[in-house]
Parts: structure tokens; sequence; C-alpha cells
């Protein structure tokens, strides 16, 4: 398209005055931006159409349609170039980039998140442990633009509100200085996921195997892997055999944990070869499933409300972020009042053929629970809660209604320690 033909002219142009620094691109990307103001003089579907009536293209760099779903490619320099992402699904992806640059966001919005990492040890170049904290959280809106910093720098996620979201990217091809791109799993990992080890990636898949056909000594097995491997290699093998044995609903329904302790004995293992190191393992699983499963439910939900409210759980890790951002959304309304009614209206919602409760999966939540909810939700503690529930002659059990709904996984990042 002309528009972002002369939107990248402008780009070289600049950028080969300054000699090709990288540390200035994102500056030039950014301010080129706001001077071009592309939501004003295009959209994402005038792009499709020109697309679709094209007879060739410039040169598409992701082929193979790793970034975005899908992204297309409208501009080409020598080294950088300007794509469309199209976004169908939000992810939770906490990543680093390769590359320098900006993006504009052209449709819908976004959960923004940035966040440090601090690295207690390298395992290997591929994969280190440390420490994922959030610096700042904010909505992203059509038309607002971020910098991209190469590197540890800028630590970042994007959860896509909308179905679909369209950012315009400029971008590197890639910096020198810092070739690996990790991804974060929050709270103790980064890991390179481009790293590829063909005998780690079968030992993986045979896992898969022998837990899916049930094999008679999968655990055997799954063990002299774990007790003869390195940690990054017994941290993929758990993590496989968690996503199999652990969370599992008809179990839990019964109250049986059978495959939950056969988890526990393998990673006993990882503790016996690796020792304290195994103990950073069990928070990462946990979250990872903390979040797949919030994001399940959230596809079930119909409402822009209800599903903005999901997002929200999955990615702000604390309950003041959650209330500013609730507020920047809905300013003239009282953000922890619309929360309770949406859960009390979630929780009234079942989905058809399942066995859980409501869509939520919480059990009963009845109208001392909505009680309860509210007041930890307003920052109150439990004994502030049990004199509001004297004074109104609400007789119900508080201590056990609030440790209850602070233990519920979804509601975590609400009331996890830090947020009360």
């Amino acid at each position: 398209m002309e528009l972002f033909a002369e939107l990248g002219a402008l780009i070289e142009n600049r950028w080969r005055d300054q000699n090709y620094r990288e540390e200035l691109f994102p500056g030039i990307a950014s301010q080129v931006l706001s001077e071009f103001n592309l939501p004003d003089r295009t959209d994402a579907w005038q792009i499709i159409r020109w697309l679709h009536a094209a007879v060739s293209l410039p040169e598409q760099i992701d082929r193979e349609a790793h970034f975005g779903n899908p992204p297309i490619t409208l501009f080409v320099a020598p080294r950088f170039y300007i794509d469309i992402y199209f976004w169908l699904d939000g992810t939770t992806s906490i990543h680093q980039h390769s590359f320098s640059g900006a993006f504009q966001v052209l449709l819908g919005g976004s959960v923004h998140a940035h966040y440090d990492f601090e690295k207690l040890q390298e395992i290997n170049p591929h994969f280190l442990i440390g420490g994922i904290s959030l610096k700042k959280v904010s909505l992203l809106k059509k038309g607002d633009i971020r910098e991209i910093f190469a590197g540890p720098k800028f630590i970042h996620s994007l959860f896509h509100l909308e179905r679909p979201s369209a950012t315009i990217t400029i971008r590197t091809y890639k910096a020198p200085s810092n070739a690996v791109q990790y991804s974060y799993l929050k709270p103790f990992i980064a890991r390179n996921p481009f790293f590829k080890d063909p005998l780690l990636q079968r030992k993986v898949q045979t896992v898969d195997l022998l837990l899916r056909m049930k094999h008679s000594n999968a655990d055997g097995f799954i063990s002299d892997i774990i007790k003869s491997s390195d940690f990054q290699t017994a941290y993929e093998v758990l993590d496989r055999a968690f996503d199999f044995l652990c969370h599992r609903d008809l179990e839990e329904l019964v109250g049986v944990t059978r495959s939950r302790d056969r988890f526990e004995a393998l990673l006993n293992y990882a503790r016996e070869k690796h020792g304290e190191l195994a103990d950073f393992l069990l928070p990462v699983f946990e979250e990872e499933w903390r979040q797949s499963d919030i994001a399940r439910r959230r596809a079930e939900i119909k409402s822009e409300d209800h599903r903005f409210f999901l997002a929200l759980l999955m990615n702000v890790p604390d309950r003041e972020n959650l209330l500013r951002l609730m507020g920047e959304r809905f300013p003239d309304q009282d953000a922890a009042g619309l929360i309770v009614g949406w859960v009390k209206e979630l929780t009234a919602t079942s989905v058809f053929g399942s066995r859980e409760p409501n869509v939520l999966g919480i059990g009963e939540f009845d109208e001392s629970h909505l009680f309860v909810f509210e007041r930890l939700l307003r920052g109150l503690i439990t004994e502030e809660i049990e004199g509001e529930a004297s004074a109104k002659g609400l007789d119900a059990p508080i201590p056990d209604l609030s440790a209850h709904l602070q233990a519920l996984p979804i509601f975590q990042s609400l009331f996890s320690v830090g947020s009360l």
C-alpha cells in the first residue's frame, strides 16, 4: 500500500541519518507512527481488501504465520520491515524480543503488562531461574503506540481483548546483541522457546505416548528419564506429566488424588537429582494451569464485560491494578460493585453438558459468599468482615468463607498475599 511505502521511506531516511543506530530505532518508529496517524487514514479491513485485490505482495517475512494469525508484511527495507498482525485470541505469553521497533493498535484493544526478571541462576544459555515481577499494566486502545526494545529491558505481554485485534508493527530483523528471545513463565522461569534439541524433543514425546496409552510402567519409564536428566529436561518431562496427571476433573469431583500422587512421586525424583531447584517447578505448572483454565472458561462466555473480567483475572496479578483498570474501562461506575455483579451472574450461569455447577467452576456460592467476596474485594480483612456481618445480623462462618474464597485459583490475582 502506498501509505505504508511512504511510512517506511520516512523511517528509512530518518534512521539512515542516525547511522542506523539500533537504540534510536524505537523512538524514530514511534514518532513517525504518531505523525502518520494511521487509524484516521486506514483500517484493518481496508488492508484485507488490498490484499485480496493484489497480484503481488512485498516479501512476506513470516511465511509460516508464527506471529499473528495472519501476519501480513506491508513494507520491506534492508534493515527493518512493517507488518500488520491480526489476533483472534488473547495469549498470556510473557516475552522479550530480539529486535527493536514500535507498534500501534489499529483495531481492538489489549491488556499490556511490563515485567522485570531478576536472574537467580543460569541453568544454561536457554534456561534461567529467577523472579518475575510486574512493573506496570495498562489498557491499550485503538491508536495507542508503544516502543519495543530488544532484550530484557522490554519484557512484556499483550492480551488482546477484542476478536479480532490488529496491530501495526515496525521492527528490525534482529539485534545482534540480543539474539536469544526468552519467554517467561510466572513466577520463576525464563526459557528460549526457539531452542531445539531433537533428543529432548523425542524424550518428551515418548512421555506423552506412555501417559496417553496408560502404559502399565509409565511412571517407571518417566522416573528413569528424570533421574538421569539435566534440569531443563526434567522440567520439560514434568511439565507434560503435570498436564496429564494433575487437575483431572473427574478425580477431583469424587475426591480421588491418585494421579496427583503419581506426579508428586515424579517431582520427588527431580528433588533427589536437582535439590532445591525442583521447588521452582510446581508454582510454574500451577500458574500455567490456572491461566489455561480461565482461558477455557472465557471461551465459553459471550458477554464482553464477563470476558473482560476474566482477561483481567488471567493477566493482572493484584487487586489494586485490577480495580484501577476496571476504573479506566468503566470510569463512571463502581469497579468493585461491577465485579460483584458479574461474579453473581457467572456463578448462576451453567455450561450445557458440563458436570460443573457454573461457568466459573465454583461450587456453592450463595449470598453469604457474595457478602464476603465483596468485602474482600474492597480490601477488608476477615476480622473487619466479621464485624460487618455481626452488625447486619448475618449468621455465617465468615473465617471459613474468607479462607475458601482466597484459596480459589480463579481469584488468585484478587486475593493473593500482598493484594489484601
